[in-house]
């Protein structure tokens, strides 16, 4: 077999961000190939059991399109979605919930009918520079050592692994601990009575806290429910040691298929997501809650004592983790401020949402239809110039991060940072000099929101 490859864009990471980078560039014209460490495609959304995608919206605006929006119509035409429904957790605008085998397959469609190439089970080991480029990248697999070069590098993987092997300056956590944001090990369950626990928050409100800031009978509205609350049986538990995790409420999506959901409520706190042994350990851990917690929901949480669960990740999810030192670090300041920066290439509405290391989650929201800007400086840096970022590595702060690391956004800024790629290339410039006005506009052509 051949172990040495080459092509105009080497995209790492086949999360949505990588998956909409690589359909951009392939679509634009460039020779491409998205690795992935994985035998599948979609990151958080399938490797994780991460779900529903929120949000696409700022207010009634949709300020998320471009590919993300064509994923979700292909989806909906297949009945894997019921497309963008209200949040009845009254948390955000709307949420869009889908089939993760659905989610898994029409990711590869996408990506195979652009023309781009992907290599699973690839794991990226090396990254070598050459005159301050990189020039190519080295992956194992199946005992073999692959080399792949590229003119344009393009790091989706979610935790910067090809930055920092390149030596692109990559910071984690915050300031000044540089603590990560806590991981969860999500788990799906069937059985769940969802008609019941509808008839609960329209009867008492006050269980569920985000529901009580709006109109009544917002859980009507959702075509999927999306639930928060159950709060003090939450810390029954907790009190009576029941529950030996540090969560103060159920939360909780139903997904494409009735009465099945996704259950966001373990915390792993304190582990680093970049330290192979505290990963290791966070994968552990979590499954050590998931069984607790499954146990506590049947016995005491309305409408779960049939649930059956399903499965539990597989893979532990990492909310914040490496983030590329670009050109420009968006920050909390930026996205309260709702500002529109004029080399925008995407738009988010979603809140400052940080999960605190005890059981509260710390929100900051922008006003009702309040949306920012994300400026293509933060998908590039000035330190090895070839190697871009897409998706939640991009060049932020660890505050600016907890808005924009939910996956539409990382739909917007991989198909950004791909279509950026593909005209690097053919107006032969380095990514730090793409002409932005004509990016913006090719955007615009391909249905994105830049501003």
């Amino acid at each position: 077999m051949n172990t040495n490859l080459e092509y105009d864009v080497v995209v790492a990471g086949g999360g949505v961000a990588g998956v909409m980078a690589a359909v951009a560039s392939s679509r634009h014209g460039a020779r491409t190939l998205l690795v992935e460490e994985t035998g599948l495609l979609g990151g958080s959304l399938t490797t994780c059991g991460t779900g529903p995608m929120m949000t696409f919206h700022a207010g009634e605006e949709q300020v998320i399109k471009g590919l993300g929006e064509e994923l979700v119509a292909r989806l909906k035409a297949k009945n894997l979605s019921p497309g963008h429904t209200v949040d009845s957790t009254g948390y955000t605008y709307t949420v869009t919930p889908f089939d993760t085998e659905g989610m898994k397959r029409e990711l590869e469609l996408m990506l195979l009918e652009s023309g781009a190439k992907v290599l699973y089970h690839a794991k990226i080991v090396k990254a070598e520079v050459k005159e301050g480029l990189a020039s190519s990248i080295t992956i194992a697999s199946m005992g073999y050592l692959i080399n792949i070069k590229g003119k344009v590098f393009i790091d989706a993987t979610g935790d910067a692994i090809l930055l920092k092997l390149a030596g692109v300056p990559v910071a984690s956590g915050r300031e000044p601990d540089g603590v990560n944001q806590p991981m969860t090990m999500n788990f799906k369950l069937s059985g769940v009575d969802i008609p019941l626990i509808r008839d609960i928050m329209e009867k008492d409100v006050e269980l569920f806290p985000f529901l009580k800031q709006h109109p009544k009978g917002l859980e009507k509205k959702a075509a999927r429910l999306s639930f928060s609350g159950f709060q003090e049986i939450m810390k029954k538990g907790i009190s009576s040691g029941e529950l030996d995790i540090d969560r103060d409420i159920v939360l909780c999506f139903e997904t494409n298929n009735l009465n099945e959901v996704i259950v966001n409520m373990t915390r792993i706190p304190h582990l680093d997501p970049l330290d192979p042994f505290d990963i290791s350990l966070a994968e552990t851990e979590g499954r050590r809650q998931v069984w607790e917690m499954y146990a506590y929901l049947k016995k005491h949480v309305p409408g779960f004592s049939e649930a059956v669960l399903l499965t539990s990740g597989p893979r532990v999810g990492v909310r914040s983790s490496g983030r590329m030192v670009g050109c420009y670090a968006i920050t909390a300041e930026d996205i309260l401020s709702e500002t529109k920066f004029d080399d925008g290439i995407a738009c988010c509405g979603y809140p400052i949402d940080i999960h605190s290391d005890g059981a509260e989650t710390k929100s900051t929201f922008l006003r009702w239809g309040g949306y920012y800007s994300i400026p293509y400086r933060c998908l590039i840096n000035s330190s090895v110039p070839n190697v871009m970022a897409a998706g939640r590595d991009i060049s932020s702060t660890f505050e600016a991060h907890a808005s924009l690391r939910l996956s539409p956004c990382c739909t917007a800024t991989g198909q950004a940072a791909g279509t950026a790629a593909a005209q690097a290339i053919a107006d032969g410039v380095l990514p730090l000099d793409v002409d932005t006005a004509k990016l913006r506009q090719s955007l615009r052509e391909d249905g994105a929101v830049v501003e």
